[in-house]
């Protein structure tokens, strides 16, 4: 299951972009918005925040070791980066905007210098990946983590090729989960995957951004077409 190429300039910019949304979101919660619970398990929007500080801090560490030929590994225990994520969440809204803001400034500054680099990377949920891959990792960190901040919203706006980069790039991981069911994603861009699982195959047919949502958050938009196999 080939992750499907979008141009790295596209990507890279997909990532500024939405990244740039996701704030403008934030920058108008107050510290009762940010206590808010989401739908992730025991995390408020505060941790959702953190969650995202965290990876991108992790990330521009991982990116400074490519030059340096230090360890690529950006995988780390559970439990610490629960510790981080926890005290990182601790903060007042308007440090974790700063933080949101500063850490993703950092990491957008050195994503273009990535392109064609095909240093093995293994990420924090211990996936091996190229280094050239991480723009588009963060790209579906970002955008799921918008819609985990904003539960009102169901739709992303994606060029056609990154969206569909995205989803094959969260095909593939999703196809590594133990107890995963059985799907077929057919994208209206072209692109189609089969991921065998437990249970009957279910078909699901709509816009590449909108299966990306479903697949990773159960999130059902009016575009898709769901039929059991």
């Amino acid at each position: 299951m080939p992750t499907s190429r979008a141009p790295f300039v596209d990507v890279v910019a997909a990532v500024r972009e939405h990244t740039s949304l996701l704030l403008g979101l934030t920058i108008g919660f107050t510290d009762d918005d940010w206590a808010e619970p989401t739908a992730l398990p025991g995390w408020t929007r505060s941790h959702v925040a953190a969650h995202l500080v965290d990876g991108a801090r992790r990330l521009i560490a991982v990116i400074e070791s490519l030059g340096a030929e230090r360890s690529t590994a950006l995988h780390v225990d559970d439990d610490e980066e629960r510790r981080s994520v926890e005290v990182l969440a601790l903060a007042s809204g308007l440090d974790l905007q700063i933080s949101l803001d500063t850490s993703a400034s950092e990491l957008q500054e050195m994503l273009p210098a990535l392109e064609g680099d095909t240093t093995p990377v293994v990420t924090r949920s211990g996936y091996t990946i190229p280094a050239w891959q991480i723009p588009l990792a963060r790209l579906g960190e970002v955008l799921l983590h918008h819609m985990d901040l904003d539960g009102r919203a169901t739709v992303v706006d994606l060029a056609p090729d990154t969206a569909v980069a995205v989803l094959a790039f969260q095909v593939e991981r999703y196809a590594e989960r133990p107890n995963r069911r059985s799907v077929r994603l057919v994208a209206d861009e072209g692109y189609t995957a089969d991921v065998d699982g437990v249970d009957d195959q279910v078909e699901v047919r709509g816009p590449a951004a909108d299966l990306l949502l479903w697949l990773a958050r159960g999130v059902s938009s009016p575009r898709l077409i769901r039929s059991w196999l």
